[in-house]
Formats: structure tokens, C-alpha cells, sequence
């Protein structure tokens, strides 16, 4: 199996380095990496290429600002993708190691399917969001009202099955969210087969919540969640730690579950002092 990865990111400058990073430590290698520039400033094009140049399977993909979030230039970059699956991942968000090889378990029988979705929230908590698209009535919602349970950094899809619809991406109405207008196309395609997985195989840091800390200090921050998550024990105590409904959970709770996995041995609440401490 081939994966195409697709990061559409505007002004995230280094940011979108971290998402990058979180594709490249993937256990299945077989992918390439296609990031949308849409009017990307120098910045944030710069943080691209020097990794691109690292590894050839990074490809930045460079436009004028297109319209809305540029959602059309995610399709026209899917017109040079060669995957048989295709993985979005948002620029300021980051995947666990085992992201494509889940979602290439569930491509192997459906045209759509979803990972759940966990949000990072500022005062260090987490809240796993629930649904799922065997849920008719919440299908139903996400058809008629502004009602979703994942973002993009959570889904994927067969490329096969993206040529069948009958419209890709496109700019969403102004009050529609983009992910949003684009999942309403697969659920209104006749004969399309989803799966939902209560996996958890990323993080995301929701845009409107993050937006009023200062610049400097929310990079901080999200590089101390992505450090700490290179820990296989801190994502293990996660997914054992998270709740089936929608209650947060403090990372420090996650922290105390990984210690008890590594059984006391030096882990991640060095790791945490030691960032904290910079």
C-alpha cells in the first residue's frame, strides 16, 4: 500500500516542521508527503524545504492564496498524488507512529474512515471526542447542521473512491467549516462505505482555542506535547486513560499511567521538567 499524506497549511511558519516530523517517524514508509502552500509566506515555505531536502518524499507544493482555505488547491494537488490512500493532516497538528498503518487496515474494506478525534486544550488537558458513522441520526446532523466529530488530521480515505465523487475539494460556503462541506460530499455519494475506529493515533490543537496565547508561548507548548509523545509509554497511557464520552483528562494523570507502564523507570515527567525548565 501507498500513502499520499496531505498537509494544506497558509501561516503556520515553523509550526508545520512538527506535523512534518510526525509523518516521517511513520512505521509504514511507503508514502509521500505533499504540502499545499496556499500564499504561504517565506517562513513557513523555508521550514519546508529544508526538510524536503532531508527527504525526498516531502514535496512542497507552492501557490498564490487561494480562495477561502484554498481548498481547491487541495484538489488540484491531489491531481499529482500517486497514493492508493490518501491521509490529511492539519499543519499544526501531529500523528502517533502508527497513524497510516491504521488507517491502511481500514482502506484495506471502505472508501472513508476516521481514527478518533482528541483535541489539546491550554491548563494541560485533553478531551476525546465521540461518534461514529455507523450513527445514522449523527450522520444525519453533519448533513443538516453544523454538527461534526472529527477534524481533517483524523481522516482518510481510498484515492479511487475521491475520483468517484461527484465534486472534491472546492471552497465551502463562508458558513460552513471546510472539513465539514467536504465530508458532506462523501456521505451524499451513493454506495460509499465509511468506518469509524476508536483508535487514538494523534493530537489536534484546535485553531480558535490556541489562537490567544501569544505565538511564541503556544509553539512552546505544543512542542512540549509532541516531545513528550515521542514516549510509546505516554501514548499507551493515553489510549488506556481516555474515556468512551467526552470527559478531559489532565496530562498529568496520562504522565502517572506512563510511569506505572515503564514500572518507575525515567520517563516523561523528566522529560517535561526538562522543557519546562528552558
Amino acid at each position: 500500500m501507498r500513502f499520499t499524506v496531505l498537509i494544506p497549511t497558509h501561516n503556520n511558519g515553523p509550526v508545520v516542521g512538527r506535523a512534518i516530523r510526525s509523518v516521517l517517524r511513520q512505521t509504514e514508509r511507503d508514502f509521500e508527503l505533499l504540502v499545499v502552500g496556499d500564499g504561504a509566506p517565506e517562513e513557513t515555505i523555508d521550514t519546508v524545504n529544508k526538510l524536503a531536502k532531508r527527504d525526498a518524499r516531502v514535496r512542497l507544493f507552492a501557490y498564490e492564496k487561494g480562495e477561502r482555505h484554498g481548498e481547491a488547491l487541495r484538489h488540484r494537488t491531489l491531481d499529482e498524488a500517486t497514493g492508493e490512500f490518501v491521509c490529511y493532516l492539519a499543519d499544526d497538528d501531529f500523528w502517533f507512529p502508527d497513524h497510516l498503518r491504521t488507517m491502511g487496515k481500514l482502506l484495506q474494506s471502505v472508501d472513508f474512515a476516521n481514527t478518533r478525534f482528541v483535541r489539546v486544550y491550554p491548563h494541560w488537558r485533553v478531551r476525546g471526542y465521540v461518534g461514529t458513522f455507523d450513527d445514522m441520526d449523527l450522520r444525519r446532523r453533519m448533513l443538516e447542521t453544523t454538527t461534526n466529530f472529527f477534524g481533517l488530521s483524523s481522516g482518510a480515505h481510498r484515492m479511487d473512491a475521491y475520483r468517484r465523487l461527484p465534486e472534491g475539494w472546492a471552497p465551502a460556503p463562508p458558513d460552513v467549516w471546510t472539513d465539514l462541506h467536504m465530508l458532506r460530499k462523501w456521505l451524499s455519494a451513493p454506495g460509499m462505505r465509511f468506518a469509524t475506529s476508536s483508535h487514538v493515533t494523534g493530537l489536534n490543537f484546535p485553531a480558535q482555542t490556541w489562537r490567544d496565547k501569544p505565538r511564541k508561548q503556544r509553539q512552546a507548548e505544543q512542542n512540549i506535547w509532541f516531545e513528550l509523545f515521542k514516549d510509546p509509554a505516554m501514548m499507551k497511557a493515553l489510549r488506556r486513560n481516555i474515556p468512551a464520552d467526552e470527559t478531559d483528562v489532565p496530562l498529568h494523570k496520562v504522565i502517572a499511567a506512563a510511569n506505572d507502564i515503564r514500572r518507575g523507570a525515567p520517563g516523561p515527567v523528566a522529560t517535561l521538567r526538562r522543557l519546562l525548565a528552558r
